[in-house]
């Protein structure tokens, strides 16, 4: 997997740690990207990235991003 830039990777952590019960992944991410201040398009890039994922694994939205997470803390 390539590299992920670490503001990406705080964002998608935030939104796995402040999910609410209904909360798509797009809206969480949405929501801590804004409050991380970055652009419309670095959200594009994030969801880009998780749902290429998804659908490569075979996994939905949240456990992408888990996965994603995990495998970025590794290496």
């Amino acid at each position: 997997m390539e590299e992920v830039k670490v503001d990406f990777l705080k964002v998608l952590e935030a939104a796995l740690e402040k999910r609410r019960r209904d909360d798509s992944l797009e809206a969480a991410v949405g929501r801590e990207a804004r409050r991380a201040g970055l652009t419309y398009q670095d959200y594009m890039v994030i969801m880009e990235l998780v749902r290429e994922h998804a659908r490569k694994n075979k996994l939905d939205a949240w456990g992408s991003a888990k996965v994603i997470l995990k495998d970025q803390k590794q290496q």
